[in-house]
């Protein structure tokens, strides 16, 4: 019987063994568990903050993109409202020369041009369909000058210096171009109501 109550305390300080091995393990494992939870808690945290970090730098790319667009179709919709509205003073201008007011507007702009150079003599550039006009008024007023055909225009002309070094373009389409650049802003401002025009 000695040897059963030793081999009975052996057992009992196994089991105890065991008890606190498992006990201590149980506890590990536990620990392990929620180190494990708590680091993979802090892993989906951060990858989910770096996702949405990437989803709204993509987001702002593609606002900035939209933007740009944007932008780039509205300049172009100004561009060719602006365009169309000088398009159809061309076309207008176009059927000028059959006008009855056409011969008052050469007479001004040929006018122009005597008073802008001060030359004694004066070339006048015309296009062949306003060399009978040119003539008359060269005629009307006792001018000097010496007529070369060498334009073709919707009308109007150019006046030189003999040398050529000082030219004055005064056709429908130099004027129209110059009043083009001119009223940009002031077209602009028409079509899209912008009130601060200079």
């Amino acid at each position: 019987m000695k040897y059963d109550h030793l081999i009975k305390a052996i057992e009992d300080g196994a089991e105890e063994k065991i008890r606190e091995i498992t006990d201590s393990k149980d506890r590990e494992i536990r620990e392990i568990l929620e180190r494990a939870e708590s680091e993979s808690a802090q892993l989906r945290k951060d990858l989910l903050a770096q996702i949405n970090q990437r989803v709204e730098i993509e987001r702002n790319k593609e606002i900035y993109s939209a933007r740009e667009q944007a932008k780039d179709q509205l300049a172009r919709a100004r561009n060719g409202a602006f365009l169309s509205v000088f398009q159809v003073s061309d076309e207008q201008l176009s059927s000028l020369r059959s006008s009855p007011s056409y011969g008052a507007f050469f007479k001004a702009v040929m006018t122009e041009i005597t008073g802008s150079l001060d030359s004694e003599k004066i070339r006048l550039h015309i296009d062949p369909k306003d060399e009978a006009l040119c003539r008359q008024l060269i005629k009307d007023t006792g001018g000097e000058f010496e007529i070369v055909t060498d334009l073709t225009t919707k009308g109007g002309l150019t006046g030189s210096t003999p040398d050529g070094k000082v030219v004055i373009r005064n056709t429908i389409e130099d004027r129209l171009a110059r009043a083009k650049e001119r009223m940009k802003v002031v077209v602009f401002s028409g079509l899209y109501g912008d009130q601060d025009v200079r």
